[in-house]
């Protein structure tokens, strides 16, 4: 399976999953978890714990849609597929969802299918304000259901389903997240909203106050084995040079896209990482 995750996120990082796996091989971390404390589309952990190179994962968001639709397919599945059945893709479905989304008193199960639904037919996946592909006239290029292809998401919600004992999902704030979980049996892979363009992207985008705070929660963590990236920005560096290694790369986001992403990857100054990593979508 190419693509683990049902959702789509701006700058997803599914493209990492081959450095994630390196860095557990060198640094002796076969063993341990993984855990995303900023979860999004979860694409690297699932893909880890579908190859088996895990045995468990943790994925938790703060923003509470973004938590329901986790937590209905992983608990809920049978109910979430019988919704993707019947739910047709139009316009008319997209307002529909739409507005179940925004009633923060929905059922889990229907605001976790809600935001799986603006997911798959908005622009770049962006659920709070995206719009819609096409527009609501449907005179786009790309139409509503481009992105929504249904047999395909079946078959990732399934395979979600079939490892759901593996995968535990919560609806902490990213620092009490990381601050919760066993240090000593975890690999975090942390990826925050971007300091510059995530209050953009991102209902739950974090202020200058709060990525300082992270920083000084992966600085107490010691030997803990945790992986970070970020986009590469003087504020950025600023945290974290001196008692941190930053190792900059670039990350093209899509085949149709030749923009690439100018990026940092973080860890402890003790993590070995590997000296070339395999996908075009990499540059390292």
């Amino acid at each position: 399976m190419k693509h683990a995750s049902p959702l789509r996120y701006p700058g997803g990082k599914a493209a990492l999953t081959d450095i994630l796996r390196k860095i557990r091989s060198l640094n002796g971390l076969s063993g341990h978890a993984v855990a995303e404390p900023f979860a999004g589309g979860a694409g690297a952990s699932l893909t880890l714990l579908f190859q088996r190179e895990t045995h468990q994962i943790h994925i938790n968001d703060l923003d509470s849609a973004v938590h329901a639709f986790w937590s209905s397919s992983v608990h809920d599945n049978e109910a979430f597929l019988e919704l993707l059945d019947t739910s047709p893709i139009s316009v008319d479905e997209w307002k529909r969802w739409r507005t179940v989304y925004l009633d923060t008193e929905a059922s889990r199960l229907n605001r976790g299918f809600a935001a799986f639904y603006l997911n798959r037919c908005n622009r770049s996946g962006i659920i709070q304000n995206g719009g819609v592909i096409g527009g609501i006239d449907q005179k786009g290029r790309w139409k509503i259901d481009a992105r929504f292809n249904k047999d395909t998401l079946k078959q990732r919600l399934e395979r979600i389903a079939e490892d759901h004992d593996r995968i535990f999902v919560s609806n902490l704030d990213g620092i009490e997240f990381i601050e919760a979980l066993d240090h000593e049996s975890t690999l975090f892979f942390v990826d925050p909203p971007y300091f510059r363009k995530g209050p953009l992207l991102y209902l739950n985008g974090l202020d200058p106050d709060y990525h300082a705070r992270l920083a000084e929660t992966l600085r107490d963590l010691g030997d803990a084995a945790w992986v970070l990236t970020y986009d590469d920005c003087s504020e950025i560096r600023d945290l974290y040079e001196g008692w941190a290694a930053i190792h900059p790369f670039s990350l093209r986001y899509s085949a149709r896209e030749r923009r690439q992403g100018s990026e940092v990857l973080i860890t402890p100054q003790w993590m070995h990482l590997p000296e070339t990593v395999s996908g075009p979508a990499i540059g390292w």
